[in-house]
């Protein structure tokens, strides 16, 4: 989907007139930006599209989305919520419409019938062993199938020494619901020809703690507390109402064996309702046509006010992001598992692995899987799931991703995601770039020179670069040169739009031939905190305003210099107001556009949170002439302007005055004052 030039320009018109009249609602955030830039732009564009791609998994563009896209030369893909690596406790109807939601059940759904498909298990206590698969019956929704306690004979049953009797321990069946649910009622009932096989007796209790013992058996150390008994049942069909209410993962039926004739059970269900407390899409592994440099990912979807929804990503460079584990029996020890592993999708591989005989597998379950951490990032952080924008953390240029998305609901409370988009460029601008900083420790508040240094390795066919974009914890102060490889270059910049950082323009964009080469950019700035400042930093073509800006990832750029970070500290400091400057020193507030205002200016250290601020002019007896400001700054640069004039409006009389700042922290109070000139 690559388009020249020309059909680019003949779309501007047309789709400037689309966006003036409204087209741009219901797009996504990401093709808005995208779009706004490509029409700002139409005569920087080169004459064929750098590789932009823009993937949406989940509910598909809409036609007007599409033609935009095309219409612009920009490249998309769509995925299916159903291309999912692992879809756990979802609601398959959504699915099936494009949104992907936590399973919620009705009051009136039986939640033990869907108990198999969200991973959960019936164990029945049997013969001093737990069997796994005998109890399905009893949640099958089969009237027919039914599970069976064989009768006993009279007589040896009224023999204290035969098995199971009330003075026994009763035999259990245990039901792992594969999520949270509120509990109402259980019902449960024997088969319709045979009513008088019902339970004499029964108790149900609910488990406080969830451990697997060991590969497929086992409930662990599992404390059940009894929620309802009865001693004397003559019902057949039982119908137990819990009260109140209880949420849990875990039911066990207790039966003790108080009679010697057959017992059984058809059904057994389960009512309540709410949201799966925790439910998990992971996609599959993403391939992209070559390695590519990440840029935003954003979304949509809603979240109530106390569910959590959780996006992550993470990047490799191979379609692998787990290894599995083959065990030697006769080495005793386990090897990888590598049948089909360099031709198989991830999901494929995961299936091929699924065939292996178990006895071929390590003894434990937790041992058959493991991250894949020599070519895989871990899951990133979790983006903020409220504000629907952000630069992808995954590092790159990688050509593997993959995202997962958390829901956690509480019984009323859960979310929905429509769709994840992101943002890639293929191949990217370079395929590696590593960067450092120096110095890595300098005064807080103080102007100081660093060196940011960047060293590119360009393959043929990178877009490459001639823009560098750093981001600073304050107005840069200047920036001073640009030396590639040790020669000083042309170059021109200009602030970033918050003015923290700012962009440098390069005569023109790095060719194979400076693959290796050191930039360097050399700046003045001032840092403002204690704990550590990131110098984030960003390289794109210029002239292409649309494409992904490639992260510095920190590293050995310049041999020469210690840290190999990004990261600046600075010395410790006693103050948490430095620098106030008051300019000019006098001023004559007349009206006549020259010189009529002071400007007050200060910086604000070590804040990690706001503090009350105030400037006060008094005359030389201190009294208050003016309350210049009051308020809560946090960590930065503030400016403010007196224009001569007292709290009610009138200019002040010639003469000197004094200003103060005060900066207040818990108990800890800092002042600067000094004096002005007011003049006529």
């Amino acid at each position: 989907m690559r388009m020249t030039s020309w059909v680019v320009a003949n779309a501007i018109v047309p789709a400037a007139e689309w966006l003036s009249f409204g087209g741009i609602r219901g797009m996504s955030l990401l093709c808005k930006r995208i779009l706004l830039a490509a029409f700002a732009i139409p005569f920087l564009w080169p004459s064929d599209s750098v590789g932009l791609v823009i993937y949406r998994i989940g509910t598909p563009f809409t036609v007007t989305e599409k033609d935009s896209l095309s219409g612009a030369g920009i490249d998309y893909r769509e995925i299916s919520w159903s291309s999912a690596h692992l879809l756990s406790d979802l609601d398959q109807d959504s699915l099936n419409i494009g949104t992907l939601r936590p399973n919620f059940f009705g009051a009136d759904v039986n939640l033990a019938a869907s108990t198999l498909d969200r991973g959960g298990v019936v164990r029945v206590f049997l013969f001093a062993s737990e069997n796994t698969t005998i109890g399905n019956v009893l949640i099958d929704e089969d009237p027919n199938t039914i599970y069976t306690w064989e009768a006993i004979d009279p007589d040896q049953f009224a023999n204290s020494s035969f098995g199971w009797n009330k003075e026994k321990e009763p035999e259990t069946i245990t039901i792992d619901l594969g999520g949270e649910f509120l509990i109402k009622e259980v019902r449960f009932r024997p088969l319709a020809s045979h009513p008088e096989h019902y339970l004499d007796e029964f108790r149900i209790g609910v488990g406080d703690e969830y451990k697997i013992r060991s590969r497929g058996a086992g409930l662990g150390s599992i404390f059940f507390d009894p929620i309802f008994e009865r001693v004397e049942n003559d019902e057949p069909d039982v119908q137990a109402f819990l009260n109140p209410p209880v949420v849990t993962r875990l039911i066990q039926l207790q039966v003790p064996r108080v009679t010697p004739k057959e017992l059984c059970i058809a059904e057994f269900e389960v009512y309540g309702g709410g949201f799966t407390s925790h439910s998990i899409y992971e996609s599959d592994v993403i391939e992209m046509e070559d390695v590519a440099s990440w840029g935003q990912i954003t979304w949509s979807g809603v979240r109530d006010d106390e569910a959590q929804v959780e996006i992550r990503s993470r990047a490799g460079v191979d379609p692998h992001p787990e290894v599995f584990w083959q065990a030697r029996p006769e080495q005793q020890d386990s090897v990888q598992y590598l049948r089909g592993g360099g031709d198989l999708s991830f999901t494929g591989y995961k299936a091929a692995y699924a065939k292996l005989s178990e006895f071929l597998k390590p003894v434990e379950q937790e041992d058959w899987m493991s991250p894949d951490t020599e070519n895989w990032s871990y899951w990133s952080s979790a983006y903020a799931f409220d504000y629907p924008d952000a630069d992808i953390v995954s590092p790159g240029p990688r050509k593997y991703f993959q995202i997962k998305a958390d829901f956690f609901s509480t019984l009323e409370d859960g979310g929905k995601i429509d769709y994840i988009e992101f943002k890639a460029s293929v191949p990217p601008a370079v395929h590696r770039l590593v960067g450092e900083i120096s110095p890595t420790v300098c005064a807080i508040g103080v102007p100081t020179q660093f060196t940011y240094y960047i060293r590119p390795t360009i393959r043929g066919g990178d877009n490459s670069f001639d823009q560098v974009e750093i981001t600073t914890p304050s107005t840069v102060v200047s920036v001073d040169s640009v030396r590639l490889d040790g020669i000083d270059t042309d170059f021109s910049w200009t602030y970033l739009k918050d003015s923290l950082g700012f962009d440098v323009k390069l005569p023109q964009k790095l060719g194979t031939e400076e693959s290796g080469a050191l930039l360097e950019v050399v700046f003045t700035v001032s840092v403002l905190r204690e704990v550590g400042t990131m110098f984030s930093g960003k390289v794109s073509d210029a002239n292409d305003p649309h494409e992904v800006r490639q992260p510095v990832r920190a590293g050995n750029a310049a041999d020469e210099i210690e840290g190999d970070q990004l990261l600046v500290t600075t010395a410790l400091s006693n103050s948490l107001l430095l620098f106030p400057q008051v300019r000019p020193s006098s001023f004559t507030p007349n009206g006549d556009g020259i010189n009529d205002v002071v400007e007050l200016s200060y910086k604000l250290l070590r804040l990690t949170s706001p503090v009350p601020v105030a400037i006060k002019i008094s005359d030389l007896s201190g009294k208050r002439v003016r309350k210049l400001y009051t308020g809560r700054d946090a960590l930065g640069e503030y400016v403010h302007y007196w224009d001569g004039r007292d709290d009610v409006g009138d200019v002040v009389l010639p003469g000197l005055y004094l200003y103060k700042f005060v900066v207040e922290l818990q108990a800890e109070r800092e002042t600067h004052s000094g004096i002005v000139a007011v003049a006529y």
